[in-house]
Formats: C-alpha cells, sequence, structure tokens
C-alpha cells in the first residue's frame, strides 16, 4: 500500500491522528527497509503509526508488527482494529493488549534466551507510550538486547513533559510532582544517557523524533537515512511555515 494512499485513508476517519503524516512518511520509508522484517511498536494509540508502518509491510509484501498497547487503548474511537480494517492492513499485525509492555518485552526475552545467550530477534521498534523515564528506558535496555545489528529504534515525543500534557498536566498524580519532575523532557534524557552511553549506536534528531541505528555511521543501511531524513525535515518545515500563515 503506497503512502499516499495511507494518508488519504487515515484522513477519511476525521479524528485527529497522534502521528503526523511526516513521522508517518519517516517510519513507513524505514519499514519499507528489505532487510526489516520483525518489528514492534510500544504504543498503540488509534493505530495510526501501525498503520504507516503495516502499508509498507504490505507493499513489500513481507515482514510482521506486533503493537502492544493498554487494554484501554481499544475504547478510542477509531482504535487499531478498525483502522486496519478499513485498511486492509490486519494480516501484516497482532495487536496485543497488556498492562505492561515490558512485561511483555520480558516474555519474549524469556522465549529467544537459549544457553544463557539472547540471540536478537528484531529488525525495528517505535517506541511511543508511556514517554517516562522509568518505563522507556527500561524499554529501550531490553528492545536492545532484542535488536539485531544494524537495525533501527525510533522514538516519539523527544521534548515530552507532564507539564505539557493536557490530558495529564492537571491530574491529582501530575500536580504532586515537583516542578522538575513536571517539566523534565524525559524521552530527551533517555535518548541522551541511554542510547547515547550505549557503545554502538548512531543517534539523529528529526525535530521531535529521535532515530537510533544499532551500527556503525558508515553502514549503508545508515547511509539511507539521509534521504528520508531529508523528506521529513522538508515536511516538517512545511507544516509549519503554513501553520504560521
Amino acid at each position: 500500500m503506497r503512502l499516499e494512499e495511507v494518508a488519504r485513508a487515515l484522513e477519511e476517519f476525521g479524528y485527529t491522528p497522534m502521528t503526523s503524516p511526516a513521522v508517518g512518511r519517516l517510519l513507513y520509508e524505514l519499514s519499507l527497509s528489505p532487510d526489516v522484517d520483525e518489528l514492534l511498536e510500544l504504543g498503540t494509540g488509534h493505530g495510526t503509526s501501525t498503520a504507516y508502518i503495516a502499508a509498507a509491510l504490505d507493499e513489500k509484501g513481507a515482514g510482521h508488527l506486533t503493537t502492544i498497547d493498554r487494554p484501554s487503548a481499544l475504547e478510542r474511537d477509531p482504535n487499531v482494529h478498525q483502522v486496519l480494517g478499513r485498511l486492509g492492513l490486519e494480516r501484516w499485525v497482532t495487536p496485543v493488549q497488556a498492562v505492561s509492555y515490558n512485561l511483555v518485552l520480558m516474555r519474549m526475552l524469556e522465549e529467544a534466551v537459549e544457553d544463557d545467550a539472547t540471540p536478537p530477534c528484531l529488525d525495528f521498534c517505535f517506541i511511543d507510550g508511556a514517554h517516562t523515564w522509568e518505563t522507556d528506558g527500561f524499554a529501550f535496555l531490553l528492545v536492545d538486547r532484542l535488536l539485531r545489528a544494524r537495525r533501527w529504534i525510533v522514538l516519539d515525543d523527544v521534548e515530552w513533559s507532564f507539564a505539557d500534557s493536557p490530558t495529564l498536566r492537571d491530574t491529582e498524580r501530575v500536580q504532586a510532582m515537583t516542578q522538575e519532575e513536571r517539566s523534565e523532557h524525559q524521552v530527551h534524557k533517555i535518548v541522551d544517557l541511554l542510547i547515547r552511553t550505549t557503545a554502538g549506536y548512531e543517534v539523529r534528531l528529526l525535530g521531535n523524533i529521535a532515530v537510533a541505528f544499532k551500527g556503525a555511521p558508515d553502514a549503508a543501511e545508515f547511509q539511507r537515512l539521509h534521504s528520508s531524513a531529508a523528506a521529513f525535515l522538508h515536511e516538517l518545515a512545511t507544516k509549519r511555515a503554513a501553520a504560521a500563515n
């Protein structure tokens, strides 16, 4: 399924997607790579990003995506099943509902371990769930154990904070936090303190997105990011200019 078809189909739902077309394009192009077969998404939401990734798998005719979110995600309108069903992309995706995606990652590690070693089994992971240090920082450490060399992790909402969240900032839990806790960009801390300091990762910040490549900067797979990044930044700049006018 071509990228343009996904964007048009999603517009017909009449909701406000949490994944922008620019981010959708980036996910689509990375997932379209022939060496990306086993994909994981942490945080399903409505299933917008799920659809972009699944469309890339459909376009190349190979691959599988597992997307994980809390059971309450199915109460969204539309939910992931409705989105994928409308677009005809169900065959490429296994939606999983769990209280914690880190518990699912624990089970994946248990199944992967052989003779006290963990053979990597993932080619791509999109982390767009809790956006907190304790949850997504740990998620990165778990995913890193499962990620093959010369493969990708993408994190959304690098500049997110509790203070800027319209759904969380006024809750009792957030109001009880210190000002520092409320205003901290926790995903950015994960990128700077965990991913950049883990040997063998190259990181690029693209707007509010972090793209982490598990390999050398001169790897052919990483070089392909340049064209995708250029298209992403151009689309992002175009959107911002249009909004300013």
